[in-house]
């Protein structure tokens, strides 16, 4: 989440010091990065930005998830992001970044998702310590016992919800209605980041 705000910030030579095994997850977007960056304002240095610049199509496709990337030239750069899951809930939703201007108003608040049924094993592992959980959209898309729901409604710190319900099971509600997939699209930008270079293509 913080590379994704550096890249849409411009970017490209930052120094991130941390005193814990990762950055914190705040509220689970990159929202408070992308403010306190613009905040605290950027240095241009007296060096030529180096670009990757994508020359022919790249394509990647995990075989076993049916995930794929495709990597296109472009004068620009571009996202494009499609996602898919066997879910009532989240079905398919699309979401585009054609302008980098963009980010910070309609991305950097979309917050990381989860699904309940992979919430269940966090909890019998003692890795989610309770308290209100602000910070992801807890999907619930398949129906379990009523008394399993309301337990994990509690460690959560969310009202409890029918177990016939399917749905999402926050405090808050979507920033967007395609959120999961704006998410998506925040989290390929952070990878991508880790070039080291900015990218001119459209991501797909």
């Amino acid at each position: 989440h913080a590379m994704a705000a550096l890249y849409c910030a411009d970017i490209d030579n930052c120094i991130i010091q941390v005193d814990a095994p990762e950055l914190p997850i705040l509220e689970g977007s990159a929202l408070l990065y992308a403010e306190e960056i613009e905040r605290v304002g950027v240095v241009e240095q007296k060096a030529e930005k180096d670009y990757f610049i994508i020359k022919s199509k790249i394509e990647v496709v995990d075989e076993a998830t049916g995930s794929s990337i495709i990597v296109l030239p472009d004068d620009e750069f571009s996202v494009n992001v499609m996602v898919s899951y066997n879910s009532p809930i989240l079905t398919n939703q699309y979401a585009a970044l054609e302008r980098m201007s963009d980010f910070k108003t309609e991305f950097a608040a979309c917050r990381t998702f989860v699904f309940v049924r992979e919430i269940e094993p966090l909890l019998k592992n003692n890795l989610i310590k309770g308290g209100a959980l602000d910070n992801a959209l807890v999907i619930y898309a398949q129906e379990m016992p009523q008394a399993e729901l309301d337990r994990i409604a509690d460690t959560l710190g969310v009202e409890h919800k029918p177990a016939n319900q399917l749905g999402y099971i926050n405090n808050k509600p979507l920033v967007f209605d395609n959120e999961p997939a704006r998410h998506k699209l925040l989290d390929i930008l952070g990878d991508i980041a880790l070039a080291g270079r900015p990218i001119r293509g459209r991501i797909i």
